[in-house]
């Protein structure tokens, strides 16, 4: 028998499509120059949608926005809502863009049909179903042509999940498109012999500069997704009304990293004390840590211990894959002071099980943090700001306030470059000795 719509969907659509609000800003708050315009709210929403429902559907809180309207309780239904958030958000920030625009007025009955939507008889069209029938539409591509596809198709599917191909948004496209310029050159030892799934787990920091894909290679990955959504998925089989790689240009972005500023830090703790759970712990970690994404995604109840010298708590690093990646990181003072111990003491097992897997989740957490702060993809020198960001700013600011290299080098995991010929007598640092790193950071 089929089910009605669940009411929430007409609740939140009805909710959602009152513009007269957006219909009456003014130019300055539409500007996208203005880093404060109407639209940054939607965006956040929006990012955080799209992290639910890659992973299954059920995070997304309407509450966390202002809205009243609140989703169903079984999962099923609970992801139909968050699809048509998405769409509605979507519609909004057209709107106040570029007022009733075609695109607008796609995205609106868009939205109205999956307002409208019998959950019972939905079924959602996979990426990877998707990518079976286009390879059948493309039947002609040469063998080394189909090769060379197929593996950039998996970079897309390691990224974003087997989702349903509607989920796909311009963001998603950017976002692939961004993480692919961190991969390494298929010809280079060891990753000529890795699956996408190895490299994917790499930290972008351990992959040398010149070992990384050159900027044609990624705009190939950009031409595949052009092929696949806008001339096969919209044109060809009209799943898509405007493709999501629509107006999507692949710019060259610089291969180093930008440092946060003391005050961009403290708006990023703030904001991420306020998510709870992992979302909260990942970031406050990568502040007062350095720590690399493997080593937080990799932590465990018993990663915490205690200094019998000090009696003061650090983190053992064993997910290293060189001898100074395995380290103790001491714990600041702040992480204490919010509750860090009680956390992990109350946890068996993984620390953030729901990314330990998923280690992509923690990058794009840490982007649509930073967006949801009006903190640009890149500072005033090109250089990038990014989940590594975080490590970086870390390294720089123990630095300026005079911690010894060699110190600091065994807290975040570097080979150490000071000690010279003396480095062969230098044993391990004890663990007491290397509180001074994290004890310099009294600002943050």
């Amino acid at each position: 028998m089929m089910k009605s719509p669940h009411i929430s969907l007409k609740q939140l659509f009805a909710e959602l499509t009152d513009y007269s609000w957006a219909d009456g800003l003014q130019e300055h708050e539409r500007d996208l120059r203005n880093e404060n315009n109407a639209t940054t709210m939607f965006e956040v929403m929006g990012d955080d949608i799209r992290d639910s429902l890659k992973n299954g559907g059920g995070k997304y809180d309407p509450s966390d926005y202002g809205l009243k309207t609140l989703p169903p309780a079984e999962i099923e239904p609970r992801r139909d809502f968050e699809q048509l958030a998405l769409t509605l958000s979507e519609a909004m920030i057209e709107r106040i863009w570029n007022g009733g625009s075609e695109t607008f007025d796609s995205l609106y009955y868009k939205a109205k049909e999956q307002s409208e939507l019998d959950t019972a008889v939905a079924k959602p069209y996979l990426l990877s179903e998707a990518w079976a029938d286009f390879r059948v539409f493309k039947s002609d591509w040469k063998s080394k042509v189909a090769d060379a596809n197929h593996r950039l198709y998996q970079v897309m599917l390691e990224f974003w999940g087997d989702i349903d191909i509607l989920q796909v948004d311009r963001q998603m496209i950017k976002g692939v498109l961004s993480r692919y310029q961190d991969f390494p050159k298929r010809n280079i030892k060891p990753y000529h012999s890795m699956s996408v799934q190895e490299v994917m787990a790499i930290d972008e920091e351990e992959i040398a500069n010149k070992s990384k894909v050159a900027p044609k290679t990624v705009k190939e990955l950009l031409k595949l997704c052009q092929s696949f959504f806008s001339a096969y998925l919209t044109i060809e089989k009209g799943i898509f009304q405007i493709s999501p790689t629509a107006n999507v240009k692949y710019e060259v972005k610089s291969v180093s990293y930008a440092s946060f500023s003391d005050t961009q830090i403290k708006k990023l703790k703030e904001k991420a004390i306020s998510l709870g759970g992992w979302k909260q712990w990942t970031i406050l970690l990568a502040i007062y840590t350095g720590a690399r994404r493997g080593d937080i995604v990799g932590l465990t109840r018993n990663s915490l211990k205690i200094d019998e010298d000090t009696e003061r708590y650090y983190l053992w690093i064993d997910s290293g894959k060189t001898d100074a990646a395995t380290r103790p990181i001491p714990i600041h003072q702040e992480l204490i002071d919010l509750g860090l111990i009680e956390f992990i003491e109350g946890i068996e097992g993984e620390l953030f099980p729901e990314i330990a897997k998923h280690h992509n989740r923690l990058t794009y957490h840490a982007r649509a943090l930073m967006d949801s702060l009006q903190i640009p993809s890149e500072n005033e020198r090109g250089q990038r700001y990014s989940l590594h960001s975080f490590r970086h700013t870390f390294i720089t600011k123990v630095q300026e306030c005079g911690v010894s290299t060699s110190l600091f080098q065994t807290v975040v995991g570097h080979e150490k470059s000071e000690l010279g010929i003396s480095n062969r007598y230098t044993h391990d640092f004890k663990v007491k000795s290397l509180f001074c790193v994290v004890d310099a950071i009294t600002d943050w």
